[in-house]
Protein backbone atom coordinates (compact mmCIF):
# COMPACT_ATOMS: atom_id res chain seq x y z
CA UNK A 1 0.00 0.00 0.00
CA UNK A 2 1.10 3.73 -0.86
CA UNK A 3 2.40 5.79 2.17
CA UNK A 4 -0.81 8.09 2.76
CA UNK A 5 1.49 11.32 1.69
CA UNK A 6 1.89 10.21 -1.73
CA UNK A 7 -1.94 9.13 -2.47
CA UNK A 8 -3.45 11.57 -4.92
CA UNK A 9 -5.80 14.42 -2.91
CA UNK A 10 -9.37 14.37 -3.30
CA UNK A 11 -11.51 17.30 -2.76
CA UNK A 12 -13.65 16.89 0.29
CA UNK A 13 -17.27 18.53 -0.32
CA UNK A 14 -18.63 21.36 2.27
CA UNK A 15 -20.72 19.41 3.74
CA UNK A 16 -17.96 16.82 4.88
CA UNK A 17 -16.20 19.55 5.92
CA UNK A 18 -18.41 20.72 8.42
CA UNK A 19 -18.49 17.15 9.55
CA UNK A 20 -15.06 16.91 10.03
CA UNK A 21 -14.50 19.94 12.01
CA UNK A 22 -17.55 19.59 14.45
CA UNK A 23 -16.10 15.33 15.10
CA UNK A 24 -13.52 17.09 17.08
CA UNK A 25 -10.48 15.47 15.11
CA UNK A 26 -8.18 18.49 15.12
CA UNK A 27 -5.94 17.60 17.28
CA UNK A 28 -4.96 14.14 15.70
CA UNK A 29 -1.17 14.53 15.17
CA UNK A 30 0.14 13.98 11.65
CA UNK A 31 -0.95 15.98 7.99
CA UNK A 32 -0.92 11.84 6.86
CA UNK A 33 -3.30 11.01 10.39
CA UNK A 34 -5.83 13.66 9.55
CA UNK A 35 -6.17 12.63 5.99
CA UNK A 36 -6.52 8.86 6.37
CA UNK A 37 -9.10 9.96 9.17
CA UNK A 38 -10.98 12.73 6.87
CA UNK A 39 -11.16 9.81 4.13
CA UNK A 40 -12.35 7.25 6.19
CA UNK A 41 -15.31 9.80 7.64
CA UNK A 42 -15.97 11.17 4.00
CA UNK A 43 -16.68 7.23 2.53
CA UNK A 44 -18.32 6.03 5.95
CA UNK A 45 -20.00 8.55 8.16
CA UNK A 46 -20.66 11.43 5.97
CA UNK A 47 -23.94 13.08 6.79
CA UNK A 48 -27.08 13.15 4.43
CA UNK A 49 -28.59 16.59 3.24
CA UNK A 50 -30.43 18.33 5.63
CA UNK A 51 -33.39 21.19 5.41
CA UNK A 52 -31.48 24.15 6.66
CA UNK A 53 -33.04 26.71 8.75
CA UNK A 54 -36.29 24.50 8.18
CA UNK A 55 -37.22 23.88 12.17
CA UNK A 56 -41.10 24.88 13.49
CA UNK A 57 -41.10 28.61 14.32
CA UNK A 58 -41.70 29.20 17.73
CA UNK A 59 -45.12 28.77 17.42
CA UNK A 60 -45.69 25.90 16.52
CA UNK A 61 -43.13 24.29 18.62
CA UNK A 62 -44.77 25.69 21.57
CA UNK A 63 -48.09 24.11 20.40
CA UNK A 64 -46.45 21.05 19.60
CA UNK A 65 -44.55 20.33 23.33
CA UNK A 66 -47.77 21.84 24.59
CA UNK A 67 -49.30 18.08 22.85
CA UNK A 68 -45.85 16.24 24.05
CA UNK A 69 -44.94 15.27 20.48
CA UNK A 70 -41.49 16.57 21.39
CA UNK A 71 -39.07 14.42 22.65
CA UNK A 72 -35.04 14.86 23.70
CA UNK A 73 -33.88 12.07 21.09
CA UNK A 74 -32.04 9.06 21.48
CA UNK A 75 -28.50 8.35 19.94
CA UNK A 76 -26.68 11.96 19.16
CA UNK A 77 -23.75 13.50 19.79
CA UNK A 78 -23.69 17.29 21.25
CA UNK A 79 -20.99 19.45 19.29
CA UNK A 80 -21.24 22.82 20.95
CA UNK A 81 -24.02 24.10 19.66
CA UNK A 82 -24.70 21.97 16.75
CA UNK A 83 -25.51 18.18 16.77
CA UNK A 84 -25.35 14.76 14.73
CA UNK A 85 -28.04 12.55 15.00
CA UNK A 86 -26.50 8.53 14.97
CA UNK A 87 -29.96 7.15 14.70
CA UNK A 88 -28.85 6.03 10.97
CA UNK A 89 -26.32 5.70 8.72
CA UNK A 90 -27.70 9.49 7.54
CA UNK A 91 -25.29 10.23 10.90
CA UNK A 92 -27.42 13.69 9.92
CA UNK A 93 -25.47 16.98 11.14
CA UNK A 94 -27.78 19.60 12.23
CA UNK A 95 -26.79 23.61 13.19
CA UNK A 96 -29.75 25.06 15.91
CA UNK A 97 -32.84 25.45 13.63
CA UNK A 98 -31.91 22.78 11.05
CA UNK A 99 -34.25 19.85 10.11
CA UNK A 100 -33.01 16.35 9.66
CA UNK A 101 -32.92 13.97 6.40
CA UNK A 102 -36.11 12.02 7.56
CA UNK A 103 -37.66 15.62 8.13
CA UNK A 104 -38.51 14.26 12.04
CA UNK A 105 -36.01 15.58 13.86
CA UNK A 106 -34.67 19.02 14.72
CA UNK A 107 -31.93 20.80 16.53
CA UNK A 108 -33.66 23.26 19.12
CA UNK A 109 -31.61 26.21 20.79
CA UNK A 110 -28.66 23.09 21.09
CA UNK A 111 -30.48 20.15 21.91
CA UNK A 112 -31.78 17.30 19.43
CA UNK A 113 -35.71 16.89 19.42
CA UNK A 114 -37.74 13.97 17.68
CA UNK A 115 -41.27 16.09 16.54
CA UNK A 116 -43.04 12.31 16.31
CA UNK A 117 -43.58 10.65 19.71
CA UNK A 118 -46.74 10.18 20.52
CA UNK A 119 -48.51 11.34 17.56
CA UNK A 120 -49.19 9.11 14.83
CA UNK A 121 -50.32 9.94 11.53
CA UNK A 122 -52.11 6.81 10.73
CA UNK A 123 -53.18 3.66 12.73
CA UNK A 124 -54.69 0.02 11.54
CA UNK A 125 -55.89 -3.37 12.61
CA UNK A 126 -54.21 -5.61 9.80
CA UNK A 127 -53.66 -9.26 9.65
CA UNK A 128 -50.04 -9.79 10.11
CA UNK A 129 -49.54 -12.04 7.15
CA UNK A 130 -50.07 -8.33 5.87
CA UNK A 131 -46.59 -6.89 6.94
CA UNK A 132 -45.85 -9.67 5.43
CA UNK A 133 -45.24 -12.02 8.00
CA UNK A 134 -45.99 -15.41 7.29
CA UNK A 135 -44.26 -17.63 9.72
CA UNK A 136 -44.77 -15.77 13.02
CA UNK A 137 -48.52 -15.83 15.00
CA UNK A 138 -50.32 -16.66 11.19
CA UNK A 139 -53.73 -15.30 11.24
CA UNK A 140 -53.82 -13.32 13.68
CA UNK A 141 -54.18 -9.33 13.72
CA UNK A 142 -51.87 -6.95 14.68
CA UNK A 143 -52.36 -3.04 15.88
CA UNK A 144 -50.50 -1.03 13.57
CA UNK A 145 -49.39 2.48 13.22
CA UNK A 146 -46.87 5.27 11.78
CA UNK A 147 -45.59 8.96 12.03
CA UNK A 148 -44.74 10.61 9.07
CA UNK A 149 -41.05 10.58 7.79
CA UNK A 150 -38.56 8.15 6.35
CA UNK A 151 -34.56 7.69 6.36
CA UNK A 152 -34.54 6.72 2.62
CA UNK A 153 -36.32 8.34 -0.70
CA UNK A 154 -37.59 5.48 -2.86
CA UNK A 155 -38.41 6.41 -6.52
CA UNK A 156 -40.82 3.53 -5.63
CA UNK A 157 -42.58 4.35 -2.21
CA UNK A 158 -45.90 3.08 -1.68
CA UNK A 159 -46.37 5.45 1.24
CA UNK A 160 -45.13 8.21 -0.19
CA UNK A 161 -48.13 10.57 1.10
CA UNK A 162 -46.55 10.13 5.02
CA UNK A 163 -42.93 8.67 4.66
CA UNK A 164 -41.94 12.19 2.44
CA UNK A 165 -43.78 14.14 4.62
CA UNK A 166 -43.06 16.58 8.14
CA UNK A 167 -44.76 16.14 11.09
CA UNK A 168 -46.37 19.58 10.56
CA UNK A 169 -47.69 18.36 7.47
CA UNK A 170 -49.52 15.01 8.87
CA UNK A 171 -50.87 16.63 12.41
CA UNK A 172 -52.29 19.42 13.90
CA UNK A 173 -52.14 20.42 17.44
CA UNK A 174 -54.56 23.26 17.23
CA UNK A 175 -58.04 22.82 18.50
CA UNK A 176 -59.29 20.38 21.31
CA UNK A 177 -56.91 17.89 22.58
CA UNK A 178 -57.88 14.46 22.42
CA UNK A 179 -56.24 10.92 23.18
CA UNK A 180 -57.07 8.07 21.95
CA UNK A 181 -57.51 5.47 24.48
CA UNK A 182 -60.01 2.76 25.53
CA UNK A 183 -63.00 2.30 24.78
CA UNK A 184 -61.94 2.87 21.11
CA UNK A 185 -64.44 5.17 19.20
CA UNK A 186 -66.07 3.23 15.78
CA UNK A 187 -64.98 5.68 13.80
CA UNK A 188 -62.63 8.86 13.92
CA UNK A 189 -62.93 11.77 11.65
CA UNK A 190 -59.59 13.14 9.89
CA UNK A 191 -59.66 16.03 11.98
CA UNK A 192 -59.81 14.11 14.76
CA UNK A 193 -56.59 11.93 13.83
CA UNK A 194 -54.54 15.15 12.98
CA UNK A 195 -54.92 16.27 16.36
CA UNK A 196 -55.02 13.04 18.11
CA UNK A 197 -52.20 12.12 20.65
CA UNK A 198 -51.52 8.42 21.34
CA UNK A 199 -48.33 7.74 23.68
CA UNK A 200 -46.57 4.31 24.05
CA UNK A 201 -49.09 3.09 27.33
CA UNK A 202 -52.18 4.22 25.21
CA UNK A 203 -51.22 2.02 22.28
CA UNK A 204 -50.86 -0.94 24.49
CA UNK A 205 -53.84 -0.28 25.90
CA UNK A 206 -55.38 0.06 22.66
CA UNK A 207 -54.26 -2.84 21.01
CA UNK A 208 -55.21 -4.74 24.10
CA UNK A 209 -58.93 -3.73 23.93
CA UNK A 210 -59.20 -4.78 20.71
CA UNK A 211 -57.49 -8.40 21.15
CA UNK A 212 -54.32 -7.62 18.95
CA UNK A 213 -52.09 -9.78 20.69
CA UNK A 214 -49.00 -7.69 18.74
CA UNK A 215 -48.37 -3.90 17.84
CA UNK A 216 -46.75 -3.10 14.37
CA UNK A 217 -44.51 -0.18 13.80
CA UNK A 218 -44.59 0.17 9.78
CA UNK A 219 -45.77 1.93 7.11
CA UNK A 220 -43.35 4.51 6.89
CA UNK A 221 -40.14 3.91 8.45
CA UNK A 222 -39.74 3.00 12.12
CA UNK A 223 -35.98 3.98 12.41
CA UNK A 224 -37.57 7.85 11.61
CA UNK A 225 -40.06 7.56 14.76
CA UNK A 226 -37.22 6.14 16.73
CA UNK A 227 -38.24 7.30 20.30
CA UNK A 228 -41.81 6.48 19.75
CA UNK A 229 -41.35 3.03 18.62
CA UNK A 230 -38.26 2.24 21.77
CA UNK A 231 -40.58 3.42 24.35
CA UNK A 232 -43.97 1.67 22.94
CA UNK A 233 -41.98 -1.27 22.78
CA UNK A 234 -40.47 -1.67 26.01
CA UNK A 235 -44.29 -0.62 27.11
CA UNK A 236 -45.56 -3.67 24.94
CA UNK A 237 -43.28 -5.81 25.84
CA UNK A 238 -43.99 -4.79 29.64
CA UNK A 239 -47.61 -6.16 29.14
CA UNK A 240 -46.67 -9.25 27.31
CA UNK A 241 -47.71 -7.82 23.89
CA UNK A 242 -45.41 -8.63 20.83
CA UNK A 243 -43.49 -6.05 19.11
CA UNK A 244 -43.19 -5.95 15.18
CA UNK A 245 -41.16 -3.87 12.99
CA UNK A 246 -40.78 -3.34 9.51
CA UNK A 247 -38.52 -1.22 8.07
CA UNK A 248 -35.92 -0.45 5.30
CA UNK A 249 -33.07 -1.82 7.87
CA UNK A 250 -31.07 1.21 7.52
CA UNK A 251 -30.36 1.77 11.41
CA UNK A 252 -26.84 2.18 12.85
CA UNK A 253 -25.48 -1.03 15.17
CA UNK A 254 -26.20 0.93 18.84
CA UNK A 255 -29.15 1.94 18.06
CA UNK A 256 -30.34 -1.26 16.54
CA UNK A 257 -28.69 -3.48 19.52
CA UNK A 258 -31.46 -1.15 21.72
CA UNK A 259 -33.86 -1.52 19.85
CA UNK A 260 -34.06 -4.83 18.63
CA UNK A 261 -33.73 -6.64 21.71
CA UNK A 262 -37.17 -5.58 22.45
CA UNK A 263 -38.50 -6.63 18.66
CA UNK A 264 -40.06 -9.97 18.28
CA UNK A 265 -40.23 -9.92 14.83
CA UNK A 266 -39.15 -8.02 11.96
CA UNK A 267 -40.06 -7.49 8.19
CA UNK A 268 -36.92 -6.01 6.42
CA UNK A 269 -36.79 -4.61 3.16
CA UNK A 270 -34.20 -5.94 1.40
CA UNK A 271 -34.01 -3.77 -1.34
CA UNK A 272 -31.42 -5.34 -4.32
CA UNK A 273 -28.04 -6.15 -3.26
CA UNK A 274 -25.87 -3.83 -5.57
CA UNK A 275 -24.49 -0.31 -3.64
CA UNK A 276 -25.04 1.61 -7.20
CA UNK A 277 -28.80 0.39 -7.49
CA UNK A 278 -29.09 1.37 -3.66
CA UNK A 279 -28.17 4.83 -4.35
CA UNK A 280 -30.42 5.68 -7.50
CA UNK A 281 -33.14 3.47 -6.11
CA UNK A 282 -33.07 4.42 -2.44
CA UNK A 283 -30.51 6.72 -1.67
CA UNK A 284 -29.12 4.82 0.66
CA UNK A 285 -26.28 1.84 1.93
CA UNK A 286 -26.71 -1.50 1.63
CA UNK A 287 -24.20 -2.66 3.89
CA UNK A 288 -26.17 -1.59 7.10
CA UNK A 289 -29.15 -3.76 5.95
CA UNK A 290 -26.86 -6.41 6.00
CA UNK A 291 -25.73 -5.88 9.24
CA UNK A 292 -28.70 -5.59 10.59
CA UNK A 293 -29.89 -9.14 9.31
CA UNK A 294 -26.89 -10.40 10.71
CA UNK A 295 -27.74 -8.75 14.32
CA UNK A 296 -31.43 -9.85 14.16
CA UNK A 297 -29.94 -13.61 13.55
CA UNK A 298 -27.67 -13.20 16.94
CA UNK A 299 -30.36 -11.62 19.09
CA UNK A 300 -33.04 -14.19 18.14
CA UNK A 301 -35.57 -11.88 16.33
CA UNK A 302 -37.89 -13.48 14.18
CA UNK A 303 -36.95 -11.85 10.74
CA UNK A 304 -38.39 -12.22 6.88
CA UNK A 305 -36.75 -10.66 4.15
CA UNK A 306 -39.00 -9.18 1.19
CA UNK A 307 -37.02 -7.90 -2.11
CA UNK A 308 -39.00 -5.53 -4.26
CA UNK A 309 -38.58 -6.70 -8.27
CA UNK A 310 -38.25 -3.18 -9.60
CA UNK A 311 -37.83 -3.66 -13.54
CA UNK A 312 -34.72 -2.47 -14.85
CA UNK A 313 -33.38 -1.63 -11.16
CA UNK A 314 -33.27 -5.12 -8.81
CA UNK A 315 -34.62 -7.86 -11.65
CA UNK A 316 -30.93 -8.64 -12.78
CA UNK A 317 -30.73 -12.25 -11.88
CA UNK A 318 -27.38 -12.52 -11.56
CA UNK A 319 -27.68 -9.89 -8.43
CA UNK A 320 -30.67 -12.08 -7.34
CA UNK A 321 -29.00 -14.97 -7.22
CA UNK A 322 -25.82 -13.50 -5.57
CA UNK A 323 -28.43 -12.29 -3.04
CA UNK A 324 -30.02 -15.70 -2.65
CA UNK A 325 -26.51 -16.82 -1.66
CA UNK A 326 -25.96 -14.41 0.84
CA UNK A 327 -29.52 -15.00 2.66
CA UNK A 328 -28.58 -18.96 2.79
CA UNK A 329 -25.27 -18.77 3.93
CA UNK A 330 -25.73 -16.04 6.35
CA UNK A 331 -29.23 -16.31 7.57
CA UNK A 332 -29.61 -20.37 6.98
CA UNK A 333 -31.66 -21.95 4.59
CA UNK A 334 -35.19 -21.83 6.86
CA UNK A 335 -35.28 -17.59 6.24
CA UNK A 336 -38.31 -17.04 4.53
CA UNK A 337 -37.52 -14.82 1.61
CA UNK A 338 -40.61 -12.74 -0.32
CA UNK A 339 -40.58 -11.30 -3.83
CA UNK A 340 -42.99 -8.89 -4.39
CA UNK A 341 -44.23 -7.39 -7.56
CA UNK A 342 -43.74 -4.17 -8.50
CA UNK A 343 -46.51 -1.48 -9.50
CA UNK A 344 -45.85 1.92 -10.96
CA UNK A 345 -46.48 4.24 -8.77
CA UNK A 346 -44.59 7.43 -7.06
CA UNK A 347 -41.35 8.40 -9.49
CA UNK A 348 -41.78 5.37 -11.25
CA UNK A 349 -44.89 5.46 -12.82
CA UNK A 350 -43.18 4.95 -15.99
CA UNK A 351 -42.13 1.44 -15.73
CA UNK A 352 -44.10 -1.47 -16.05
CA UNK A 353 -45.07 -3.60 -13.50
CA UNK A 354 -42.71 -6.63 -12.89
CA UNK A 355 -43.11 -9.58 -15.35
CA UNK A 356 -44.45 -12.97 -13.31
CA UNK A 357 -41.85 -15.36 -15.14
CA UNK A 358 -38.95 -12.79 -13.54
CA UNK A 359 -40.88 -13.86 -10.04
CA UNK A 360 -40.89 -17.13 -11.31
CA UNK A 361 -37.27 -17.68 -12.06
CA UNK A 362 -36.40 -15.56 -8.74
CA UNK A 363 -38.16 -17.89 -6.49
CA UNK A 364 -36.24 -20.94 -8.58
CA UNK A 365 -33.11 -18.86 -8.19
CA UNK A 366 -33.98 -18.54 -4.19
CA UNK A 367 -34.54 -22.72 -4.35
CA UNK A 368 -31.78 -23.55 -6.09
CA UNK A 369 -29.34 -22.08 -3.16
CA UNK A 370 -31.36 -24.20 -0.67
CA UNK A 371 -33.77 -21.61 1.08
CA UNK A 372 -37.19 -23.66 2.15
CA UNK A 373 -39.45 -20.99 1.85
CA UNK A 374 -39.57 -18.46 -1.03
CA UNK A 375 -42.62 -16.44 -1.64
CA UNK A 376 -44.23 -14.44 -4.51
CA UNK A 377 -46.34 -11.27 -3.43
CA UNK A 378 -48.73 -8.83 -4.68
CA UNK A 379 -49.63 -11.73 -7.72
CA UNK A 380 -53.37 -12.73 -7.03
CA UNK A 381 -53.82 -15.69 -8.09
CA UNK A 382 -50.19 -17.11 -8.82
CA UNK A 383 -50.70 -21.17 -7.38
CA UNK A 384 -48.73 -21.64 -4.97
CA UNK A 385 -47.31 -18.09 -4.38
CA UNK A 386 -47.80 -17.33 -0.78
CA UNK A 387 -47.87 -21.24 0.65
CA UNK A 388 -45.53 -22.91 3.23
CA UNK A 389 -44.62 -26.01 2.03
CA UNK A 390 -42.76 -28.29 4.44
CA UNK A 391 -38.95 -28.68 3.26
CA UNK A 392 -39.02 -32.37 3.58
CA UNK A 393 -42.36 -33.97 2.09
CA UNK A 394 -43.67 -30.88 0.12
CA UNK A 395 -47.14 -30.59 1.08
CA UNK A 396 -48.73 -27.84 2.20
CA UNK A 397 -48.58 -26.47 5.50
CA UNK A 398 -49.82 -23.36 5.70
CA UNK A 399 -51.99 -21.84 2.47
CA UNK A 400 -52.83 -18.22 2.09
CA UNK A 401 -55.60 -16.32 -0.36
CA UNK A 402 -54.09 -12.61 -0.16
CA UNK A 403 -54.04 -11.58 3.67
CA UNK A 404 -56.08 -14.83 4.71
CA UNK A 405 -54.88 -18.17 5.80
CA UNK A 406 -57.08 -20.76 4.29
CA UNK A 407 -55.92 -23.85 5.60
CA UNK A 408 -53.15 -24.57 7.91
CA UNK A 409 -51.65 -27.97 8.50
CA UNK A 410 -49.46 -27.67 11.29
CA UNK A 411 -49.47 -29.18 15.11
CA UNK A 412 -47.18 -27.76 17.34
CA UNK A 413 -44.94 -26.01 14.54
CA UNK A 414 -44.27 -29.23 12.97
CA UNK A 415 -45.99 -30.69 9.81
CA UNK A 416 -49.00 -32.37 10.46
CA UNK A 417 -47.99 -35.25 7.62
CA UNK A 418 -44.48 -35.66 8.47
CA UNK A 419 -43.74 -34.25 12.04
CA UNK A 420 -40.74 -31.96 10.11
CA UNK A 421 -40.41 -28.93 11.79
CA UNK A 422 -41.11 -26.16 10.15
CA UNK A 423 -39.23 -22.51 11.16
CA UNK A 424 -41.59 -19.94 12.51
CA UNK A 425 -43.00 -18.74 15.94
CA UNK A 426 -46.53 -20.67 15.82
CA UNK A 427 -48.16 -19.66 19.02
CA UNK A 428 -48.23 -16.32 21.35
Amino acid sequence: MQPARTRPRRAISRRAALGLGAAGIAGVAGAASLFDYFSKWRDSEAPADVFKGDAPNAKVWELWRKRGWVKEASHYLKLGRNVQCKVCPNNCLLAPGDRSHCRNKVNHEGTLYTLVYGNPCTFHIDPVEKKPLFHFLPGSRTFSLATSGCVFRCLNCQNWEISQKKPEETKDPRGDELRLRPPVPVSLSLDQVARLSLFPDDVVSVAESLLCPSVAYTYSEPTAFYEYTYDTCKAARERKLKNIVVSCGSIEDRAARDLYKLVDAAHVDLKGFDQDIYTKLNSGKLQPILNLLKLLKDLGAWVEIINLVVPTYTDNLDTIRRMCGWVAKEMGPDQPLHFSRFQPQHKLDHLPPTPVQTLLKARDAARAEGLHYVYIGNVPGLEGAETTYCPNCKKAVVERDIFAVTAQNLAGGKCRFCGTRIAGVWTS
